[in-house]
């Protein structure tokens, strides 16, 4: 059983918790932090945990395994490097953190100090994500051509300007770092890298100072092309479609339905079941601290998705095509 430390409270600590707290055999939360101690009192009452005073009572604490950081963005880089070095596996939710070279370096220390690191990508656990990955390594769409993505809801029209998520410190081209990474990750784990980026992000709606409506072009090492939109002011929105000689598929995400266009016959639904992915994901962590298996999203993977997110900010700003490397492109 892993034993673990949720690290800042709020909804997306508690949709964790609830998807394997009295669920599973692999993995438990044993205490918690975050800087309000009613936050941190009700979170102890409402899953049977413990508390600790500060993060670094956490870190010291022998009966600690793991920590799971629902923080804001800007932090989850010396969260990270410090629960490393106290030997600390790490469960961060996305995105990882906001630069490359934070991403690295806590990779670097997660490496150095031989401790898992877990990336909060859920959306590979969906059925829909999974039977996009079947047909890619069956050579069903035959020479790849493209694929789209969206994820959008209408969160961001209810954010107060006090909300940490409502800047653009925390919320970089708007909607990308809260939805859009999912799917930056899910068309990387699909497709393989990204070469290249264009996008634009604007505010058109939402009530706080930060973007809700933003595109993204990309281009593949492979010479697929892409497409990302993700919108903060509007109804829930996801789906991965993906276009290839050999045919089509789309993917309506959240929804588990798949719906394959073959070449060579009629379109067809196939069959796809929902998933617990909040528990599948915390459970291949626990796997994989306990040297049972090798966590999904690899460390490379991880860094490689805050490069994107990186270069496609640049690439909003500037209006131009920007290298994931960092260099302006053509």
């Amino acid at each position: 059983m892993l034993r673990c430390a949720s690290i800042g409270m709020g909804w997306w600590s508690d949709e964790l918790a609830d998807a394997v707290q009295g669920k599973s055999d692999a993995i438990r939360i044993v205490t918690c932090y975050t800087r309000s101690a009613e936050k941190r009192a009700a979170f102890a009452e409402k899953y049977g945990t413990g508390t600790h005073e500060s993060y670094e009572a956490v870190l010291a604490d022998g009966a600690v395994d793991a920590v799971i950081l629902t923080t804001p963005h800007s932090v989850h880089a010396e969260q990270a490097i410090a629960a490393a070095r106290a030997g600390k596996h790490v469960f961060c939710e996305k995105p990882f953190t906001l630069t490359r070279a934070s991403a690295q370096a806590a990779v670097d220390a997660c490496t150095q100090a031989g401790v898992v690191l877990a990336i909060g990508q859920n959306r590979r656990w969906h059925s829909g994500t999974r039977a996009l990955k079947a047909m890619l390594e069956a050579g069903d769409f035959g020479t790849l051509l493209h694929a789209e993505a969206n994820f959008s809801v209408p969160s961001a029209l209810g954010y107060p300007p006090e909300l940490w998520r409502a800047n653009r410190v925390e919320s970089p081209a708007g909607s990308v770092t809260a939805l859009g990474i999912h799917m930056i990750d899910a068309l990387v784990y699909l497709l393989g890298p990204v070469a290249r980026v264009a996008a634009q992000a604007h505010r058109r709606a939402v009530p706080v100072d930060i973007d809700d409506t933003t595109s993204v072009l990309l281009t593949f090492e492979s010479g697929a092309s892409g497409y990302l939109g993700t919108f903060f002011a509007c109804p829930h929105t996801s789906y991965i479609n993906v276009y290839g000689t050999g045919g089509n598929a789309f993917a309506q995400i959240d929804n588990s339905r798949l719906t394959v266009h073959p070449a060579d016959g009629p379109a067809r639904e196939e069959p796809i079941e929902p998933r617990d992915t909040l528990r599948l994901e915390l459970e291949e962590f626990a796997a994989a601290c306990a040297g049972e298996t090798h966590y999904t999203v690899t460390p490379a993977e991880a860094v490689h998705g805050i490069a994107v997110m990186e270069a496609l900010v640049e690439a909003a700003a500037s209006g131009q095509w920007v290298a994931v490397a960092g260099e302006s492109g053509p």
